[in-house]
C-alpha cells in the first residue's frame, strides 16, 4: 500500500474514534439521603432503553458517581445502598456538550436499617441477625439440636453480647440429654447475667 493512503487510512481512523467518543455522553451523578448527606457504596445501575448496553458504578464518600461512553438516548438509572429503599429514574444523555448532572434521594428503610456504626452490634444488620435466629430456632423445633447448637454459636461470634443465647444453647443440650453441657451452657449465661432468674432455674433443675 503506497504510504500517503497508508496516512489516509491512519487519519480515518483516528476520526472515527474522536466522532465516536464524541457521540457518547457523560453523567455526573450524586445520591443523598433525605437531609442532604451523600450515600456512600449505593450501586447504580444504568441501562439502556434502545440498545443492550449497561453500565455500573458504586458511589464515593461523597455518593458521587460517574459515567463515561453512554450513547444519546434514554437510559434507566436503579440505585441500591444497604439500609435504603430502592430507587430508580429515567435520564435523557446528551451525545454531545458537558456532562448531564443527576441528583437521587433515597428514603430510609425502616425494615431494614444499615448496620450501627458502634455499641454491641456495630458492623451487623439487624436483619442478617434476624435471619440468623430464625434459622436455629427452626432448627431446635425440628429436633435438629446439633445443627441448632452451632447457628446459635455462629450468632455468638458475630454478636458476643447477644449471651441469653447461652440459654437456647443449653436447652438444646437438655434434649439431647449431655446434662454436664447444659451445665456449662447456662452457667456462661448466668456468668454474663447474674440477675438472670431463667440461667439460674436451668441450673437449679440439674443439681
Amino acid at each position: 500500500m503506497p504510504r500517503f493512503s497508508l496516512r489516509i487510512v491512519v487519519v480515518a481512523l483516528v476520526l472515527g474514534f474522536a466522532a465516536e467518543a464524541a457521540a457518547q455522553g457523560r453523567v455526573r451523578g450524586v445520591v443523598r439521603d433525605r437531609d442532604g448527606n451523600g450515600v456512600e457504596g449505593a450501586a447504580v445501575s444504568a441501562e439502556s432503553l434502545v440498545s443492550q448496553a449497561s453500565q455500573t458504578a458504586v458511589t464515593d464518600g461523597q455518593g458521587r458517581f460517574t459515567f463515561i461512553g453512554l450513547n444519546r438516548g434514554e437510559w434507566l438509572f436503579v440505585i441500591d445502598a444497604d439500609g435504603f429503599e430502592p430507587v430508580q429514574g429515567f435520564v435523557g444523555i446528551r451525545s454531545s456538550g458537558p456532562a448531564t448532572r443527576v441528583t437521587f434521594t433515597m428514603d430510609r428503610d425502616l425494615f431494614n436499617p444499615p448496620a450501627p456504626e458502634s455499641g454491641v452490634l456495630a458492623g451487623l444488620k439487624a436483619s442478617d441477625l434476624v435471619a440468623a435466629l430464625d434459622e436455629a430456632d427452626a432448627q431446635f423445633d425440628a429436633g435438629e439440636y446439633e445443627a441448632a447448637i452451632e447457628r446459635y454459636r455462629d450468632v455468638l461470634d458475630e454478636a458476643p453480647a447477644m449471651t441469653s443465647l447461652h440459654l437456647n444453647i443449653g436447652h438444646a443440650f437438655l434434649a439431647q440429654e449431655r446434662p454436664e453441657e447444659a451445665r456449662a451452657a447456662f452457667r456462661l449465661a448466668l456468668d454474663a447475667d447474674p440477675e438472670n432468674a431463667e440461667a439460674q432455674a436451668a441450673l437449679n433443675g440439674l443439681d
